[in-house]
């Protein structure tokens, strides 16, 4: 973890999510951000705790401790992008704000109110089966159903109570999701004023899905991930998808972007073997539906994703790749730091293709977003 790094060294540095964030995953269990960078430590579990006790647990107020006295003691240090390269917000400035202000002066643990920003990771059913995430089609089975159903007015409506942004699905597909529609309508009927952010693979999102789950006035943030700009490949990397619904969905959504019936409209890409090619005409699509970003990311090993022995093969971002040279010759298309480009942890590799280092250390998994202010464009 490398918890030995002192507090001089991040003393000028404070994370907000502990104190505003918190994300609930298929066993039940509920983080503080990304259980990756936390070193898989929960606060609670929505199946074996009260919500008001998950918020202030013990372990949730350690962690809080642990950045108050700039230790960061409960962080995975090298995992988490942010710590490892110092991409946090500074203390000073955080001081100065009307919500972290009086929390930070007093170096609270214990919160008067929930979590600002909730993001639920726990039905994992989806209509794809995307060989970078799974295996199989995972639906919930009626057992599973049941206990889902529980939970919306047992843990989901009072641990949201205090929520502003709901963030669904990060596992999953919001509509693929009997469970998610349910909590979208409970939530219209019970928190009207809390705004929803989606992340969906965009085949179910139609218009009629749309008027189901009363989300018209409340979107405030769509990423569609996609992973493809021709049919051919979408057909590989999005199994059980239909591309030519797809682009009817996102000519749906581009029209209710340029309305105002969202903040904003963002196309994703995982970067793999099968897809990398098509990365400059991702960037050009999402630029002809006039989205917000496109955000690319590079292909991880999810544990229930594709086999280990394969994994490999779809690294084309490895030096020992042997499509390494034609995946950089790609990020050197102009399209590739357009300024609709988050790069995400793929802005090594970019300022490898370039010639130009990055700023700061080069990390596994590093955030490096705005590619263009380091390549000289």
């Amino acid at each position: 973890m490398n918890a030995a790094k002192t507090t001089d060294d991040l003393s000028r540095f404070f994370c907000e999510l502990p104190f505003s964030y918190a994300e609930i995953h298929p066993t039940g269990k509920v983080y503080l951000c990304c259980p990756r960078y936390s070193g898989e430590r929960p606060i609670g579990n929505v199946f074996a705790d009260a919500p008001e006790a998950i918020w202030n647990s013990y372990r949730a107020q350690a962690i809080r401790a642990g950045i108050h006295d700039a230790s960061f003691r409960l962080c995975h240090h090298t995992e988490c992008p942010a710590l490892a390269g110092r991409d946090l917000d500074s203390r000073q400035h955080l001081l100065e704000s009307p919500e972290m202000g009086s929390i930070l002066a007093a170096k609270t643990t214990a919160l008067p109110k929930g979590p600002r920003t909730v993001k639920l990771c726990h039905d994992e059913s989806c209509n794809l089966s995307c060989p970078s995430c799974r295996r199989h089609m995972i639906v919930a089975g009626k057992a599973r159903q049941a206990k889902l159903d529980r939970m919306v007015n047992d843990f989901i409506v009072p641990f949201l109570k205090d929520t502003r942004l709901l963030v669904l699905s990060g596992d999953g597909d919001p509509f693929a999701s009997k469970h998610y529609r349910d909590v979208l309508k409970a939530t219209k009927r019970n928190l009207p004023a809390m705004r929803i952010g989606l992340h969906t693979n965009g085949v179910l999102c139609d218009e009629r899905a749309w008027a189901d789950c009363q989300l018209e006035g409340r979107v405030d943030t769509v990423e569609v991930s996609i992973d493809a700009a021709d049919p051919g490949t979408y057909a590989i990397v999005r199994r059980g998808g239909d591309f030519a619904r797809l682009l009817r969905n996102l000519d749906f959504l581009a029209k209710r972007r340029a309305a105002g019936a969202i903040r904003e409209f963002q196309l994703s890409f995982v970067v793999q073997a099968a897809n990398f090619r098509e990365m400059p005409a991702f960037v050009a699509m999402g630029k002809r539906l006039g989205v917000d970003r496109v955000r690319f990311a590079l292909i991880r090993h999810w544990w229930r994703g594709m086999l280990p022995t394969k994994f490999p093969r779809a690294r084309v971002w490895g030096e020992s790749h042997p499509d390494h040279d034609a995946f950089l010759a790609v990020l050197r298309d102009p399209l590739i730091v357009d300024p609709v480009v988050w790069a995400g942890d793929l802005g090594p590799a970019i300022a490898e293709a370039h010639g130009t280092p990055p700023p700061g250390p080069r990390i596994p998994g590093g955030v490096f977003e705005r590619v263009g202010n380091w390549i000289g464009r």
